[in-house]
């Protein structure tokens, strides 16, 4: 068995690998380098990736944050109370509450790195996991009181590996 096998592999080792026609080594080699000059077309997903495509995200979610602090103060100013039997030592609101925005800020607490993922269709993507911290503040001008508010908050992204 060992001899046929010597056999096998020194008739395969006779064999010579076939020359690539030098027209289709050179077209290789052109796609390889990627070279605009000679005339291809540079890689078809190349013109396609967006840089910082975690923006577009942020940006709508900045934008339902300013939207929903506009509901917030609209509704915030129009406070009305009903009159009811006041309990000893509480402080009632005045029939109109007119709190204006003193202060508002987005603060980045960092990145995280979440690890690698695979999806549903088995593609590998990265998971990468920001922290905000949304703070408010709100001053009553008739009666100089203050609302603060701090919010934490989290946005989670799954960006996609290159694999090739």
């Amino acid at each position: 068995m060992d001899h046929e096998a010597d056999n096998f592999e020194s008739s395969l080792r006779a064999f010579s690998p076939a020359k690539v026609p030098d027209a289709l080594q050179s077209r290789i080699l052109e796609i390889a380098d990627n070279n605009p000059e000679k005339g291809l077309p540079a890689a078809t997903g190349a013109g396609n990736i967006r840089k910082f495509h975690f923006l577009s995200p942020l940006a709508a979610a900045a934008a339902i944050l300013i939207a929903a602090t506009g509901v917030f103060f609209a509704v915030l100013n129009n406070i009305e109370t009903i009159p009811s039997a006041k309990p000893d030592g509480m402080v009632m609101l005045p029939e109109k509450a007119p709190f204006v925005p003193v202060h508002a800020e987005n603060i980045f607490e960092g990145v995280h790195d979440e690890g690698l993922f695979l999806t549903d269709d088995k593609v590998p993507v990265q998971g990468v996991r920001y922290q905000f911290s949304d703070s408010f503040k709100w001053r009553n001008p008739q009666d100089g009181s203050v609302i603060e508010m701090t919010i934490p908050s989290e946005r989670f992204f799954l960006l996609p590996v290159q694999t090739d």
